[in-house]
């Protein structure tokens, strides 16, 4: 027997042809086939309207396969005391799922994070990505091509996340696993082989495509307790994976600029700075050639009451951003200049280098402040060096290199920092009238094992030297590193090889140690 969906299908198409034959019947009666035909065709599309889901073939929203459409059977409602299967593709219809790919979309997820928080002592991870070069394969093979890569990337996600507790699109080419009860611990590893699955190539438009992904790992409660709270820390550290190009990151409160425990370091900063909490380190330079110490750089540390000694990059962000970056600066410098001062009353002749940045640099006033600090610790301009970085450059304003000629003219040394690491070094150095070249720990790190990066570094050694620059070798950590710096006509090394970063006070006592080994 046929089934009653069969015969749906064809007795509204039978029926409007019967129609159409009695109509044209009278038509001929009537001696018009055009009337006839009128006639058909009014019956016709009045039967259409008495058939539900059936087009013809002129309506353009018709599908291929003229077929009506059955109703939906409703959900069956859970049965208590009986857990409802786990869903890993599909959360319900509608306004629960991507209609692309079929998973689950940014509603249901949180719907599901919200639940599952709910719980007692609930524990859960959400791994937040998104597809790297997917706006390539877009905007080069069109928006077809880019479905079909979501489609395909939606397909790998099940096949490597299968203990999820849900997958879902969460628009454009973000994706989010969600990951609940013990399952949370897993976050890491999951993250892992969604990237190594997506950089396998995807057939798109007969193109091996290899993709990559970045990925943000939020756990609840460490992180977040709410469904919002979760979401917002796992995008926090997805963006940071993709700006660091680290792949793969795991939420970190100190890393998150707009995280209440970072307010709070940037509300602390402003008292740390007149409360001595701030310290200046000192790292040793020395000649490659004899060995002897010829300077410094002073480097800035916070010795926080909870966190303890915090490095550079723990704050100096936080100072940028709460506008610091000039009382900070000149703090650096007084102690920087202070120690110079007396390291030379006793009888050291050493120079001292201190790090600015662009803020500083556009500040106006730094030419007079500096040259008030130098008068005040009697110290010769010559003897203080300071560092800057490309971002001078980048920042293609007008008001930094101004600066710069000014300090030039007040006789202070200047160096470029990082050397190497950025794209303007070559084009604008005749016009940033340094005095010296701080090539990048990068480079220097593998000369050793690195034919490449020896080459790379006597390539600017021989450019620094025909432009009569100084060249400092930063990051020379072992006695290879020493020799091979050396041996590619490095001026001055810098590195735990010569002495770590050191307070005031003991670098003092270093110096006198070692200027005893060397009498």
């Amino acid at each position: 027997m046929s089934s009653p969906l069969r015969q749906r299908r064809w007795w509204p198409p039978l029926l409007l042809a019967a129609t159409v034959l009695a109509a044209l019947a009278l038509g001929a009666l009537l001696r018009s086939t055009v009337a006839g035909a009128a006639i058909a065709l009014a019956l016709g599309l009045a039967v259409q309207q008495l058939v539900p889901g059936h087009r013809t073939a002129r309506d353009p929203t018709s599908a291929e396969v003229p077929l009506p459409t059955p109703p939906r059977a409703a959900a069956p409602a859970a049965i208590a005391g009986v857990a409802a299967p786990r869903e890993l593709d599909v959360a319900g219809h509608g306004a629960h799922t991507d209609d692309l790919t079929g998973l689950a979309n940014r509603r249901a997820l949180h719907q599901r994070l919200e639940t599952a928080l709910a719980e007692p002592g609930a524990r859960a991870a959400l791994v937040l990505l998104d597809v790297d070069a997917f706006k390539d394969v877009n905007d080069t093979l069109g928006h077809h091509a880019g479905d079909r890569v979501l489609r395909l990337v939606a397909q790998r996600l099940e096949h490597v996340a299968i203990e999820a507790d849900l997958l879902a699109r969460v628009g454009g080419d973000e994706f989010a696993v969600l990951l609940t009860g013990d399952g949370a611990d897993d976050a890491n590893a999951i993250g892992r082989r969604v990237r190594t699955l997506l950089e396998a190539p995807l057939d798109v438009e007969g193109l091996a495509i290899r993709l990559g992904a970045n990925i943000g790992i939020a756990l609840a409660p460490r992180h977040a307790t709410d469904a919002t709270g979760l979401a917002r820390r796992a995008d926090v550290a997805m963006h940071l994976a993709k700006t660091q190009r680290t792949g793969i990151e795991v939420y970190a409160p100190e890393r998150d600029r707009h995280s209440p425990a970072r307010l709070a370091l940037t509300s602390q900063l402003h008292g740390a700075i007149d409360g001595g909490q701030l310290e200046v380190h000192f790292q040793p330079q020395a000649d490659t050639r004899t060995g002897a110490v010829t300077g410094a750089e002073a480097l800035v540390r916070w010795r926080h009451p909870e966190h303890g000694l915090m490095p550079p990059a723990a704050f100096l962000p936080l100072a940028e951003r709460a506008g610091l970056m000039g009382p900070l600066a000149l703090m650096v410098l007084d102690e920087a200049m202070a120690a110079c001062a007396s390291w030379r009353a006793d009888g050291h002749d050493l120079t001292v280098a201190v790090n600015l940045s662009v803020t500083n640099l556009m500040d106006p006033d730094l030419p007079a402040e500096i040259a008030a600090l130098l008068a005040e610790r009697e110290l010769d301009a010559a003897h203080l060096e300071l560092e800057i970085t490309e971002d001078v450059v980048m920042a293609d304003a007008v008001g930094p290199i101004g600066v710069l000629h000014e300090l030039k003219e007040l006789g202070v040394r200047l160096s470029l920092d990082d050397f190497g690491t950025g794209y303007s070094s070559m084009a604008y150095l005749k016009h940033l009238a340094v005095d010296a070249l701080k090539i990048d720990r990068s480079f220097v790190r593998d000369m050793a094992e690195s034919a490449e990066d020896a080459a790379i570094v006597r390539s600017i050694v021989a450019l620094a030297h025909a432009l009569d620059l100084t060249v400092v070798a930063e990051g020379v950590a072992s006695s290879r590193a020493w020799f091979a710096v050396r041996d590619a006509g490095c001026d001055l090394g810098q590195g735990y090889q010569i002495g770590r970063p050191m307070p005031a006070p003991a670098f003092g006592d270093w110096l006198a140690t070692r200027s005893g080994r060397a009498a």
